[in-house]
């Protein structure tokens, strides 16, 4: 069985693959002040709870965390016995980047596409939603071809309320019309509309820009905010854990057990 690792700014998922099947999924807080011990004992409660019964082979991780990623793959050495990839130079990810500096892309975008193009193909609009908004181009070869980044909606609704004196916290709930009729319906009006209509903005944008249709994707731990605004948008909430789920496959000649 293989074990994924998405290591975000915010949360850290993490996933359970047999063969193409993903089996369970856990989620916990990218937090860097916690300890290796810390950490060693909230996975062994996942394993404990969520996956008692299964046998672990091969373990990848993609990190946006520098600090997070060494304590993962310790955790992973330490109680599983397997030395985990790392997503970045030298593995195969069978997409290449064609961008002016492609060191600069993060492992989160490349494995998003990835896991993108081996279920729609190529021509894709991909909208990962996390602390971060990133809008992701593949073009019609298959190729990273950029992308734009924008504060994510959970950024955009803390900084409103910490920016404005009178103003409550916001629920994040979608409002039956745009004009709100009070502060509540107005502020969480504002944050998921205006979320949307960056969405389809830079949705429009980029097909204008490169002359032709692209197939919009929607993914990211913020997405369920808005994708019943997005109906035309195709959701995979696990994009991501498939795209590592991918490039472990791209590179099973690199053993990964410490014997």
């Amino acid at each position: 069985m293989l074990l994924v690792l998405d290591i975000g700014n915010t949360m850290t998922d993490l996933g359970v693959f047999d063969g193409d099947t993903l089996l369970k999924t856990f989620k916990t807080k990218s937090n860097t002040e916690r300890s290796l011990d810390e950490y060693r004992v909230l996975f062994s409660s996942f394993l404990k709870r969520e996956a008692a019964h299964f046998s672990f082979s091969r373990a990848i991780i993609s990190s946006v965390v520098p600090s997070l990623t060494r304590i993962w793959d310790r955790v992973c050495r330490d109680i599983l016995g397997i030395r985990p990839l790392i997503l970045g130079p030298g593995l195969k990810t069978g997409i290449k980047l064609a961008v002016e500096n492609p060191i600069e892309v993060g492992s989160d975008l490349v494995a998003d596409a990835v896991g993108a193009t081996s279920i729609f193909g190529n021509n894709l609009f991909i909208a990962d939603l996390g602390t971060a908004n990133k809008y992701i181009y593949v073009d019609e070869h298959g190729y990273f071809g950029g992308c734009a980044i924008a504060p994510g909606l959970l950024i955009s609704m803390n900084a409103l309320v910490r920016g404005t004196a009178t103003l409550p916290q916001v629920s994040g709930v979608i409002t039956k019309k745009v004009i709100g009729r009070n502060t509540s319906d107005s502020m969480n009006s504002g944050i998921l509309n205006g979320t949307v209509y960056e969405i389809k903005g830079f949705y429009e944008s980029f097909q204008k820009e490169v002359g032709r249709p692209l197939f919009p994707v929607l993914t990211g731990g913020n997405s369920f905010y808005v994708k019943e605004l997005l109906p035309e948008f195709h959701f995979e909430e696990w994009l991501l854990l498939l795209g590592l789920k991918e490039i472990d496959k791209r590179n099973r000649n690199i053993a990964t057990n410490l014997e």
